[in-house]
């Protein structure tokens, strides 16, 4: 069985680590490393994936930083716009 506490949210990864009888998955023959298996959770959307190694974090896409430099340089032109002097024509 397993068991999810109750604090857990939807779509988080859970890091774990596990010994059996004093044997690491390694000691037990599991030497690639990467994903070693995917299940999927009986009448749900929601899978487990076994990955043997070191967890690595998340590098960001190219996207938001394109993003932020188009926000960016869209206020750095609405800035100059608003500072230019309104010039109008004289009237007669």
């Amino acid at each position: 069985m397993l068991f999810i506490h109750p604090t857990y949210v939807s779509n988080t990864p859970i890091v774990s680590s596990a010994t059996f009888n004093n044997q690491t998955l390694s000691s037990l023959g599991f030497t690639t490393t990467g994903l070693i298996g995917t299940w999927t959770l009986a009448g749900t959307s929601e899978t487990i994936q076994l990955i043997l190694g070191a967890p690595t974090a998340p590098t960001p896409g190219p996207l938001p930083l394109l993003g932020a430099g188009a926000a960016f340089g869209w206020s750095r032109r609405l800035r100059q716009r608003i500072a230019a002097p309104l010039i109008t024509p004289p009237q007669a």
